[in-house]
C-alpha cells in the first residue's frame, strides 16, 4: 500500500491529525506544568502560613502544617521546596523542646535538620546550608545538656564551624559574630569535659572575634553578653593556668558588661553579672589582697541580691547567699571573726529555705556543708559546745545525699569533717563516746581515701585515729 503525497485531500488530512496531535502533547505539557505551578504555590502558601505560626510562638500547630505538606512533597520532584520544609520542621521541635520531651523533641530537630542538608549543600544553597548547620549546631548544643555531652557538644561545634565557611566576617559580619559567640559558649561547655585549657583558650578566641563587630556602641546589648560570658571563660582558664593574670582579666571583662547590664535597664542581666564578678573577686582574694578582694566579692553578691529576691527569683536567690556565706567565711579569717562567721551562718541558712533536701538535693548538701564548717569555725569563739553539735547535724544532713555509693568522694570529705568535729566536742564532754564517733567517722572516711589513690589524705585520717585511740587508752 502507498500513500499519494501528491494529493492534496490525503495531505491535508495527514497534516491536521499531526497538528492534533502536537497540539494535544502541547496543551498537555502547558496544563501539566500550571498545575504543577499551581500545587507549589498551595504548598508554598501552607508553608508561609505554617512559617507565621511558628514566628508567633505556635510550634505544635506549625509543625502539623509542616508534616501535612511533606506528604504531598516529593523529595526527588522538588529537593528544594522539601529541604526548605524539612529545615522549619527542625525548627518546630527545637522550639518545642524548650517546653517538653527535651530528648525526643531535640533528637527530631536534628534528624530533620540533616535531613534538609542532603539537599542543601554548601555548593548550591551556601546561605540556606550555614542557616540550617547553625540550627542544627544549637540543637546538638541542646541535647548535650541532656545525654553524652562530649559528643553532642562535638557535633555542635563541628555544625558552627561548618557555618562560618559561608559566614564569613567580610559577606555576613552579624552571622558571623552569632556563630562566634555560639562557638564560645560550646567551646566553653566541652572545657567541663575534656581538654579543659585547649578548649577554653578556643572558647575566649572566639568570644574575642565576636568582639571584633559586637563593639559597645554599634551593638550595646551583644557586647555586655559576650564579655560576660568572656568573663566566665577566663575565670575558667584561672583554674587551669595564670590564675592572677586570667582573673584580673574576668574581672575586667564582667565590668565591662556591667557598663551596658545596669541594674535599671537590664536588672536580671545585671544580677547574673554581678553574681559572676562576686566569684571571680573571691578567687581573686586567693592569690593577692585577700581582706580588700574579698570585701568587693561581697558587695557584687549583695548588689546581686537587690535583685535576686527569694520571692522572684527564689533559685538564684540561693545560689547567691550560698556564694555569699562562703564569701563572709573566708573574710573571717582576715578580721571580725565572730561577726563575719555569724553573717556567714545566716547567708547558708538564706540558702537553705530553698535548697531543701526534696527539690534540691546536691545543693542542699553542699549548703549543709557550708553551714558545718561555718559552725565549726564559730566553735572557736564562741559557745563552743553548741556551736559544734550544730556543725556535727550539718555534716550529717549532708550525709543524707552524700552517700558512698553516689558520691564517694564528697561522702569522704563528709565523714572527715564529722571525724574532726567529734574529736573537738570530745574536750568538752562525753570525751570517750565522741573519740568513739571520730574514729568511727575516719575510718569510714579510709574507705575511700586509700593509700594509693590519696596518699596525703590517707595518712593525715590515719594520723588521727591512732592519735584519737590513745586518748581513749590514756
Amino acid at each position: 500500500m502507498s500513500f499519494d503525497w501528491n494529493n492534496t485531500l490525503f495531505v491535508g488530512i495527514v497534516g491536521g491529525v499531526v497538528a492534533g496531535i502536537i497540539t494535544g502533547i502541547v496543551l498537555y505539557f502547558l496544563f501539566g506544568r500550571r498545575e504543577h505551578r499551581r500545587f507549589i504555590s498551595i504548598v508554598e502558601s501552607s508553608g508561609n502560613n505554617a512559617d507565621k505560626l511558628l514566628e508567633k510562638g505556635m510550634p505544635e500547630e506549625a509543625l502539623n502544617t509542616y508534616i501535612e505538606s511533606l506528604k504531598k512533597v516529593s523529595k526527588e520532584k522538588e529537593p528544594k521546596l522539601y529541604s526548605r520544609i524539612k529545615h522549619q520542621e527542625g525548627r518546630c521541635y527545637f522550639d518545642l523542646a524548650l517546653v517538653s520531651n527535651k530528648e525526643d523533641n531535640l533528637t527530631k530537630s536534628i534528624h530533620a535538620f540533616e535531613e534538609a542538608l542532603k539537599i542543601y549543600t554548601i555548593e548550591k544553597y551556601p546561605v540556606y546550608y550555614a542557616s540550617t548547620q547553625n540550627n542544627l549546631g544549637l540543637a546538638c548544643w541542646g541535647l548535650s545538656e541532656v545525654r553524652n555531652t562530649e559528643d553532642n557538644l562535638t557535633k555542635s561545634i563541628h555544625a558552627f564551624e561548618e557555618a562560618l565557611r559561608t559566614y564569613t566576617i567580610e559577606k555576613y559580619p552579624v552571622d558571623f559574630v552569632g556563630m562566634q559567640n555560639n562557638l564560645g559558649l560550646a567551646y566553653f561547655g566541652l572545657s567541663e569535659v575534656r581538654n579543659k585549657e585547649d578548649n577554653l583558650t578556643k572558647s575566649i578566641h572566639a568570644y574575642e572575634q565576636a568582639l571584633r563587630i559586637y563593639t559597645i556602641e554599634k551593638y550595646p546589648v551583644d557586647y555586655a553578653m559576650t564579655q560576660n560570658n568572656l568573663g566566665n571563660a577566663y575565670r575558667g582558664l584561672s583554674e587551669v593556668r595564670n590564675k592572677e593574670d586570667n582573673l584580673t582579666k574576668s574581672i575586667h571583662a564582667f565590668e565591662e558588661a556591667l557598663k551596658i547590664r545596669t541594674v535599671e535597664k537590664y536588672p536580671v542581666d545585671y544580677a547574673s553579672t554581678q553574681n559572676n564578678l562576686g566569684i571571680a573577686y573571691g578567687r581573686l582574694s586567693e592569690v593577692r589582697n585577700n581582706g580588700d578582694n574579698l570585701t568587693k566579692s561581697i558587695h557584687a553578691y549583695e548588689e546581686a541580691l537587690k535583685i535576686r529576691t527569694i520571692e522572684k527569683y527564689p533559685v538564684n536567690y540561693a545560689t547567691t547567699q550560698n556564694n555569699l556565706g562562703n564569701a563572709y567565711g573566708r573574710l573571717s579569717e582576715v578580721h571580725n571573726t565572730e561577726d563575719n562567721l555569724t553573717k556567714s551562718i545566716h547567708a547558708h541558712e538564706e540558702a537553705l529555705k530553698i535548697r531543701t533536701i526534696e527539690k534540691y538535693p546536691v545543693d542542699y548538701a553542699v549548703t549543709q556543708n557550708n553551714l558545718g564548717a561555718a559552725y565549726g569555725e564559730l566553735s572557736e569563739v564562741r559557745n563552743k559546745e553548741d556551736n559544734l553539735t550544730k556543725s556535727i547535724h550539718a555534716f550529717e544532713e549532708a550525709l543524707k545525699i552524700y552517700t558512698l555509693e553516689k558520691y564517694p568522694v564528697n561522702y569522704a570529705t563528709m565523714q572527715n569533717n564529722l571525724g574532726v568535729v567529734y574529736g573537738r566536742l570530745s574536750e568538752v564532754r562525753n570525751k570517750e563516746d565522741n573519740l568513739t564517733k571520730s574514729i568511727h567517722a575516719f575510718e569510714e572516711a579510709l574507705k575511700i581515701y586509700t593509700i594509693k589513690k590519696y596518699p596525703l589524705l590517707y595518712k593525715e585520717v590515719k594520723s588521727n585515729i591512732d592519735l584519737f585511740k590513745k586518748k581513749i587508752d590514756s
